[in-house]
């Protein structure tokens, strides 16, 4: 049986702490209850991952009898999750800009995109958005542990721990709506991107299961 040391990196107990913080803020008895371990156990891993600067304290929900402090994970732990070659993509993105008008440029990496969500689109299987959405998802999830889909009346939002093109979309974020339209053709919704490019960015979709499915290309 592996041990901890020898497990893979989001297999320990630190990484599925990590990735369950990854999804939003948890208090202790949240990180304890999905991670079936006890309350000193959780603690005992935060402190450690505080000392690393990967999560800190980020507000207080009311409790019932005192309120219960929620973690977070930091910047720099959201930078663990996406793995991308950022600088080379980046510097094409810049000459695309240089060289080319907008509409050529955003036709340019929507091909780019949808040739590589071609083979996962040959795979989905059902007609409807949201189900069209959850096959996909559990095949990014292959990719990316760090990805979670949050179910809404009207609408099922795709979020990531982190950004895997941090760099690249802070100066051109036109790449994260070109991939909101290619995600649109890919499952017959309306797609907003709602994505944080903040701080800590974030990619987030809003996928919207109320409208009528948009038009296949």
């Amino acid at each position: 049986m592996a041990t901890e040391e020898e497990a893979g990196p989001l297999e320990s107990t630190r990484g599925k702490l990590l990735l369950e913080l990854c999804r939003g803020p948890r208090t202790v008895n949240e990180l304890a209850e999905a991670l079936a371990l006890t309350d000193n156990a959780v603690r005992a891993q935060l402190a450690g991952l505080q000392q690393q600067e990967l999560v800190r304290q980020t507000g207080l929900r009311p409790g019932f009898r005192k309120p219960h402090v929620e973690y977070e994970l930091t910047p720099q732990a959201r930078r663990l999750f996406p793995q991308a070659h950022e600088q080379v993509l980046g510097t094409l993105v810049d000459v695309l800009r240089e060289r080319l008008p907008a509409e050529q440029r955003n036709a340019l990496l929507a091909e780019t995109a949808r040739r590589l969500l071609a083979g996962w689109a040959a795979d989905l299987q059902s007609p409807e958005p949201r189900r069209r959405l959850a096959e996909l998802f559990r095949k990014l999830q292959g990719l990316d542990r760090g990805i979670a889909l949050e179910e809404q009346p009207d609408q099922t939002v795709l979020r990531a721990c982190g950004c895997p093109l941090a760099s690249v979309t802070a100066n051109h974020p036109e790449v994260c709506r070109v991939l909101a339209e290619v995600l649109s053709e890919l499952l017959g919704a309306t797609v907003r991107e709602r994505c944080d490019r903040a701080e800590a960015p974030r990619c987030c979709f809003e996928v919207s299961t109320a409208d009528p499915p948009a038009p296949q290309r």
